[in-house]
């Protein structure tokens, strides 16, 4: 909500790239079942880095830092469609934001 406050409807794609990211970091983190630097017998796999993906919205082109990982595990944000670089391919419901925004 902080970059909609100071910076207006011009913060309109920084607040939707801020909830997007937390939402693929939180599924990278359940799909490796360990959280970032957290050793664990029951870690899959391990994080690696991130690659970027670009969106054509309505709010302008939008740039997401998209989690990667190694190690054989296949991981894909369930926020992201594979392939789809317009707004359809965001599939995080309103009703997920707001548990990002209340736990954040």
């Amino acid at each position: 909500m902080q970059p909609l406050t100071e910076q207006g409807s011009d913060g309109f794609a920084n607040g939707i790239c801020l909830l997007v990211k937390e939402a693929m970091v939180r599924g990278r983190s359940s799909a490796l079942r360990a959280e970032p630097y957290q050793r664990s017998e029951g870690r899959l796999s391990h994080a690696n880095g991130y690659k970027d993906k670009s969106l054509s919205t309505r709010v302008g082109r939008i740039t997401f830092d998209v989690p990667q990982v190694r190690g054989g595990l296949e991981f894909y944000p369930s926020t992201l469609d594979k392939g789809i670089r317009s707004e359809q391919a965001l599939k995080l419901a309103p009703t997920e934001w707001e548990g990002y925004i209340s736990n954040g």
